[in-house]
């Protein structure tokens, strides 16, 4: 009876201890309010992304490796359906990010449908984390989104200097009505993040062979943080586009100000945007934005001032 409980009380620790070395988080963020764009009133979300329920988890296998997973889902606020974002036929239930992976002092390698390296980084260099109307964001021209059947891998931090590379499938991307795919989506971003200063260096090869390389940086002076974007890439065979951004974030106590540019310039299409942010808590704001495109590249729609108001809540 004795070794009975002693083994139960053995076994019960043992449980405890694994159970203490792994997790499962639910996290997100809710986002809506009133939208003026193209002379039209609407409610909605900011952003595509900003009404995301994400599951992740993490395991400690021992001897400094972790295992670890993400299925993030997107939703319209407005009336709860599949929020696909820029693309109608990515209608998956978890069609944002949806991997498994293995973690160690090696860094970590990611398998499933992922975000692309320059796609990824492109967004950490816009004032307004590419949503809202007033988002002055280079867009990643045509580098790939997000790749099915993609293996990506991320190096360690060393002294501030990382490397991350992915590879996908030729076969079963996402792609408009149309179109052909042969090639198979690559990609790659060399950085460094150390105090004050960020910079990264991308490139892309999308499923068609086009090809875009980006430039970002930022700097974070403490009364502002000031961002930098520049992108060349291809918009056909025998075409290629340049595009950039500067953009800032001026925190006042519970106020940010936004502000940024940016210059399409072989498309001839300018856009400049303000905004300002309240924070209710630290996971609760207020915001309202408003952006003004202009240029010969833009139609008479889109240079109608865009304006939003609403309500962001993270979990």
């Amino acid at each position: 009876m004795k070794k009975s409980l002693l083994a139960l009380a053995v076994l019960s620790a043992f449980a405890g201890a694994a159970s203490a070395q792994s997790s499962v988080t639910l996290s997100g963020r809710v986002d809506a309010g009133f939208i003026r764009s193209g002379g039209q009133w609407s409610m909605g979300g900011s952003q595509s992304g900003y009404n995301a329920l994400t599951f992740s988890g993490r395991e400690d296998l021992g001897g400094g490796m972790n295992a670890f997973f993400t299925l993030n889902h997107r939703f319209a606020i407005q009336n709860g359906n599949v929020n696909p974002g820029g693309n109608a036929s990515d209608t998956a239930q978890f069609y944002r990010n949806a991997f498994v992976g293995l973690g160690g002092g090696f860094g970590d390698v990611r398998l499933g449908r992922i975000l692309m390296p320059l796609q990824e980084w492109n967004g950490a260099f816009d004032a307004f984390d590419t949503g809202y109307v007033a988002t002055t964001h280079t867009g990643g021209i045509n580098a790939t989104v997000r790749a099915n059947s993609a293996v990506y891998y991320r190096s360690p931090n060393l002294g501030g200097l990382f490397v991350h590379a992915a590879i996908a499938a030729g076969e079963g991307q996402t792609v408009p009505v149309g179109t052909s795919q042969s090639e198979r989506p690559t990609g790659f971003a060399v950085g460094y993040a150390a105090g004050p200063i960020r910079a990264v260096l991308a490139y892309d090869k999308e499923r068609r062979d086009f090809k875009t390389i980006g430039l970002y940086g930022g700097y974070n002076a403490g009364f502002a943080n000031f961002m930098f974007q520049y992108e060349k890439g291809d918009v056909s065979a025998s075409t290629d586009v340049k595009r950039w951004s500067i953009s800032t974030k001026v925190p006042m106590g519970a106020v940010t100000f936004k502000a940024g540019y940016t210059n399409w310039t072989d498309e001839e299409v300018k856009k400049f945007g303000l905004g300002l942010q309240y924070d209710l808590s630290k996971r609760t704001n207020l915001y309202t934005n408003v952006g003004k495109v202009s240029g010969d590249g833009a139609s008479s729609d889109a240079k109608k001032a865009t304006f939003d108001l609403g309500v962001t809540h993270a979990f």
